[in-house]
C-alpha cells in the first residue's frame, strides 16, 4: 500500500470549492489502495481571529510570536473550525475523515523554540512523532486530519508550523510521497516551474537568489524529510480533483517534484 501524506496550508483551505475537491481527489487515491494522511494550517483564519479580538501580532522569521492569549485563540482556530470545515467537507465526499491534533494521543510532542536565542513565546518544533494513533486510524479505513497544535512532556500547548509537523509525520509514518499543496504551481525558477529538483540543488538555488521567503523553509524541510526517509516531495498548485492523481504520476505532474 501507497502512503500519501498531504499538507494543506491557509491560503487553499479558503479557497472556493477546493476542499470539495480534495476530498474527491483523496477517495480516488484510497480507491487505488493508497492511505492518506492530511495536515493542515491555518494562517489566514488565524489573522482574522486575531483581528477580530483586536490583537496585534508579528512575526519573527514567518514564525508568529504567540503569547498565552494568541495561543488560546489558534488552538480554537485550527484544532476547532478549520479542523472540523475539512473533516465535513471529507465527508460530504465520502471520505471517512476524522480529525485530531498533535495533542491527540500525543501524537505530536513539541518543544519551545528560540530563534537566534529569542524567546517567541507558545512556538514549539517537534521532537518526537507518536505514530500509534494515526495507524489505529488508517488501519481502520479512516482517513486523519491533523492540526498542527502540539503538547510538551510538561502539558504546555505550542504553535507548530504546520510544513514542518508534515514533514515530521510523514517521516514517522514511513511516507512514500508527502504532497505540499501550494499557492503557487510549483516551484518558480526564472519564472517557470521546475520539474524536478534534487535535494543535492536546493543551497544552491537559494543562495543564487532562485528560491527565497517562505519557499525556503518549506525546500530545507522537504530536503530534511528525503534525507530520513519520504521518498518524494511535491510542491504544486490545485487544478481540480485530479491533482493528486496526476502529481503522484511523473508523466502528468505539472508541480515540482524533489527526489534524491
Amino acid at each position: 500500500m501507497q502512503k500519501i501524506a498531504i499538507k494543506i496550508g491557509g491560503s487553499t483551505v479558503n479557497s472556493d470549492g477546493l476542499l470539495d475537491q480534495l476530498g474527491a481527489g483523496i477517495r480516488r487515491l484510497r480507491d487505488t489502495n493508497c492511505s492518506v494522511l492530511v495536515i493542515h494550517g491555518g494562517g489566514k483564519d488565524i489573522a482574522l481571529e486575531l483581528n477580530r479580538l483586536n490583537k496585534e501580532f508579528q512575526f519573527v522569521q514567518g514564525m508568529r510570536v504567540t503569547d498565552a492569549e494568541t495561543m488560546e485563540a489558534v488552538q480554537r482556530v485550527l484544532s476547532g473550525e478549520v479542523n472540523k470545515r475539512i473533516v465535513n467537507a471529507f465527508l460530504l465526499e465520502g471520505v471517512n475523515a476524522v480529525g485530531l491534533s498533535g495533542v491527540d494521543g500525543g501524537l505530536l510532542t513539541a518543544k519551545k523554540l528560540f530563534i537566534d536565542g529569542e524567546d517567541i513565546g507558545f512556538v514549539g518544533e517537534v521532537e518526537k512523532v507518536d505514530t500509534v494513533l494515526l495507524e489505529t486510524l488508517v488501519s481502520a479505513n479512516f482517513v486523519p486530519v491533523v492540526s498542527p497544535v502540539s503538547r510538551d512532556t510538561e502539558g504546555n500547548i505550542y504553535n507548530v508550523n504546520a510544513d514542518l509537523a508534515a514533514s515530521e509525520t510523514a517521516i514517522a509514518s514511513a511516507t512514500d510521497d508527502l504532497i505540499y499543496i501550494s499557492d503557487v504551481p510549483g516551484v518558480l525558477i526564472n519564472g517557470d516551474v521546475r520539474r524536478t529538483i534534487a535535494i543535492s540543488e536546493i543551497e544552491t538555488l537559494i543562495a543564487e537568489g532562485h528560491i527565497t521567503g517562505g519557499m525556503i523553509p518549506k525546500m530545507r524541510s522537504a530536503a530534511d524529510a528525503i534525507e530520513r526517509g519520504v521518498k518524494r516531495v511535491h510542491i504544486c498548485g490545485w487544478r481540480g480533483a485530479e491533482t493528486l492523481v496526476e502529481e503522484l504520476a511523473h508523466e502528468t505532474s505539472q508541480g515540482t517534484t524533489i527526489q534524491k
